[in-house]
């Protein structure tokens, strides 16, 4: 079982990136909202959201379709021009019928954005021919095998130059502004464009080769995706807009304060679980190996992965504010709240990062796409209102109960797929919850802390008593390849968690 094997490493190198990019990308968030402040910051994320809005609309449906067709033609015949060609010929149209329309509604989307200059039209679309000419480069770079630079520029790089452009402000070289934020975003963007076309063989995709053939598979086999990048746009964005509508800019960033942290630390979670799960599932799968899906994995390991969430989702909500005030600052106070909140969603979401290897492995693409469409039909419905009546808060609630109850619909369709019972993993949650709603009544911290970790021992010592982790488990850790410190940790662990020690 070579791919389990060496299933550890594909961990370390899926996540050893992000290890690095999480730091940096706080750095950044915190130099753009100590200096820019929580209006200014607002009105950053609405800007880019018009990037990625015409992004989202006008070529990342085509997303899957350079891995699934450019990869078979670089294995037969050690190029991928016909992709390349057709990609470009139907992105370019749809790209342009977006922009068109964008065009024809520019000024009353531009009012929105709060955006005074209509000229910014222009830069908005440069943005997203930047997004476009991006997501290109790095697919390419997937197909042609240099994934180490992929994940280096995706992961990395972006983080590093951003970086060293906020650092201008710091030393009085620009003086701060919105626009000029918006430039170092984009510059990070063509200078990973830069080193990466850099690395691709001209050969590769050029001379262009038009396929007729080609290009009808590719539409088909793209078109169900468009639906789901729009419900994914919707999941990520709506929030914000709607705060606008209802509220000011100063509550937008606000809010996007707390979200850009719980992007970063979702991305560090979720990413590299799925990374290593998928190999997994795809050797049971393909040695029919139905009952170790079953019984190893989803019955054992989902439930462990949720117990590990709760605890450190936990930690993380108790230690929320001293962590907010020293990336952000007083002025960002409101956002602790609002993080703590949705915070608490990644005890679900991880559940459903878990389970994405045996969705894709068993083809079960088109649930995951029918519920992103009721997510984003749920999400627009709940802001518009929760944030009437309740606030900035109740964007916050409605993106937890979205991210929650999409997990825990994945997890009871595989349930009921697979003929399973057992729904221990949606427990651990639920005790995120209560550790949430202890650490968001106005008592002391002591008696927050006390009755935090008071919790988490009881559930600790309800998961030996249930058997939770055992001996057996040991097993799994030695058919993995990783150091041998690693692994006598990693069994350390599971002897003090199981109940027969």
């Amino acid at each position: 079982m070579r791919e389990l094997k060496k299933s550890f490493w594909d961990f370390v190198t899926a996540n050893i990136m992000i290890v690095f990019a999480v730091p940096l990308m706080i750095i950044s968030e915190s130099i753009q909202a100590r200096y820019l402040g929580p209006g200014n910051y607002g009105k950053v994320a609405l800007f880019l959201s018009a990037i990625v809005l015409l992004y989202t609309f006008g070529v990342s449906w085509l997303g899957l379709s350079i891995k699934r067709f450019g990869k078979e033609e670089f294995i037969k015949e050690d190029h991928l021009r016909k992709t390349t060609a057709n990609f470009f010929i139907v992105s370019l149209f749809s790209f342009f019928v977006v922009s068109v329309l964008f065009y024809t509604y520019r000024k009353p989307i531009l009012t929105f954005l709060e955006i005074d200059k209509v000229n910014l039209f222009w830069l908005i679309l440069i943005g997203a021919f930047i997004s476009l000419m991006k997501f290109f480069v790095l697919e390419v770079l997937q197909v042609i095998r240099l994934i180490k630079l992929y994940t280096f520029l995706f992961k990395l790089a972006s983080k590093i130059f951003i970086v060293l452009g906020m650092l201008f402000f710091v030393f009085s070289i620009l003086e701060i502004s919105v626009i000029y934020v918006i430039y170092i975003l984009l510059i990070s963007d063509i200078l990973v464009i830069i080193i990466g076309i850099s690395f691709i063989k001209t050969r590769y995709i050029y001379p262009f080769q038009f396929d007729k053939a080609l290009l009808t598979k590719m539409i088909i086999f793209s078109l169900p995706l468009m639906f789901n990048s729009w419900s994914g746009y919707v999941i990520n964005w709506v929030d914000m807009y709607v705060i606008k509508y209802y509220m000011t800019l100063e509550d937008v960033g606000i809010y996007q304060a707390a979200y850009k942290i719980l992007n970063a630390l979702k991305s560090f979670l979720g990413m590299g679980l799925i990374a290593i799960t998928i190999p997994i599932i795809m050797v049971f799968k393909t040695k029919g190996e139905i009952d170790k899906i079953k019984n190893s994995y989803i019955k054992r390991l989902i439930p462990q992965i949720s117990f590990s969430a709760m605890i450190l989702v936990s930690l993380i909500i108790i230690f929320s504010d001293q962590m907010f005030y020293i990336i952000y600052g007083e002025e960002f106070n409101s956002s602790i709240l609002i993080f703590k909140i949705l915070m608490a969603s990644v005890s679900f979401s991880i559940i459903g990062s878990g389970l994405a290897a045996i969705y894709i492995s068993f083809d079960l693409t088109k649930i995951i796409l029918y519920i992103g469409i009721l997510s984003g039909i749920f999400n627009i419905i709940a802001d518009i209102f929760l944030v009437r009546y309740i606030g900035i808060e109740g964007a916050a609630i409605a993106s937890f109960l979205v991210f929650s109850i999409g997990s825990i619909i994945r997890l009871l369709y595989l349930n009921r797929y697979f003929s399973i019972k057992r729904k221990l993993a949606l427990l651990f949650p639920l005790i995120t919850v209560l550790i949430l709603i202890i650490n968001i009544l106005e008592i002391s911290f002591i008696i927050k802390l006390f009755s935090s970790f008071s919790l988490l021992i009881t559930v600790l010592l309800f998961a030996r008593r249930f058997n939770l982790f055992n001996k057996k488990d040991i097993r799994l850790i030695q058919n993995i390849d990783m150091p041998p410190i690693v692994r006598r940790v990693f069994t350390k662990l599971i002897l003090i968690l199981s109940r027969d020690i």
